[in-house]
């Protein structure tokens, strides 16, 4: 989100680490899995396109020893040819948020696609026995006029895609 949200000053980002140590893809003798930062990473990189999109966003709000406010809700969105896509994740340990985006100027015109990324809990890790975080694709759901809500489950990473006229 922070590239995304950045793209006026952020022109191009890359990776330096895509295979072992501290990466999203874990290799051995034996194979490879994928490290759960690989998902939501994989979803950027196919998704969001295009021009990047000014949020104004309003959550509630938690305190930590370096800052007085930080927001559950982190998101950022991009707009391409009618399709919009916004990523959306709830740091909140166990709490469902509900967020509402309403577009200024256009209005929704399909179904939204909604994929998750989660797992049981924060502390939960893929390996090479077992891969319990990954992308779900979610039921659709169907934004009204200019105003699309939903609920992002606790801990969880989500985008949802869909288009506007």
């Amino acid at each position: 989100n922070a590239f995304v949200n950045n793209a006026h000053i952020v022109k191009i980002a890359n990776m330096a680490q895509l295979v072992d140590v501290i990466a999203p893809i874990f290799t051995n003798e034996q194979g490879l899995f994928l490290q759960t930062i690989y998902f939501p990473l994989q979803l950027f990189a196919n998704n969001s396109k295009g021009k990047a999109l000014e949020l104004w966003v309003d959550s509630p709000s938690y305190k930590t020893k370096r800052f007085d406010e930080v927001p559950y809700l982190d998101a950022s969105a991009a707009y391409d040819n009618g399709s919009l896509v916004v990523n959306a994740v709830n740091r909140h340990r166990d709490q469902k948020l509900e967020v509402e985006v309403e577009v200024q100027d256009k209005r929704f015109t399909a179904p939204v696609e909604i994929y998750e990324v989660n797992g049981p809990d924060i502390k939960t890790e893929n390996n090479f026995n077992s891969m319990p975080v990954k992308t779900v694709q979610r039921s659709s759901v169907t934004a009204e006029g200019n105003k699309l809500r939903y609920v992002l489950p606790p801990h969880s990473y989500t985008m949802l895609k869909t288009r506007l006229t």
